[in-house]
């Protein structure tokens, strides 16, 4: 039995937020790595170099700097998708014409 639509809704806009959080989580630190070589091409042999130094210099806090915009922006992006994803299948069933809750099949056409 599937939930309730605004039940359906909150799960997916939850998910979207813990996705955009762990997305920002992983990767931040290698953002920051990556503006730090572009800002200072010179000071840093390689990522790795880059990434040490900083890790040995600031520490853990100097790699996740900058992340509350990170953060804002990918948990509002990936609330809002996740929540639409499930909404537009329904939408592509109902224009389709199967079964509501029926599984999408992709559909080649040859002109």
């Amino acid at each position: 039995m599937a939930p309730h639509p605004v039940v359906q809704a909150i799960i997916d806009l939850s998910a979207g937020a813990i996705g955009g959080t762990a997305c920002v989580f992983s990767g931040q630190p290698l953002d920051t790595a990556k503006v730090k070589m572009q800002t200072f091409p010179i000071l840093y042999r390689g990522f790795v170099h880059c990434f040490v130094s900083t890790y040995k210099q600031v520490g853990l806090r100097g790699l996740y700097q900058g992340t509350t915009p990170a953060l804002m922006a990918n948990i509002a992006e990936n609330s809002v998708l996740f929540m639409c994803y499930g909404f537009c299948q329904e939408v592509v069933r109902f224009v389709s014409g199967q079964e509501k809750g029926a599984a999408l099949r992709q559909v080649l056409f040859a002109l």
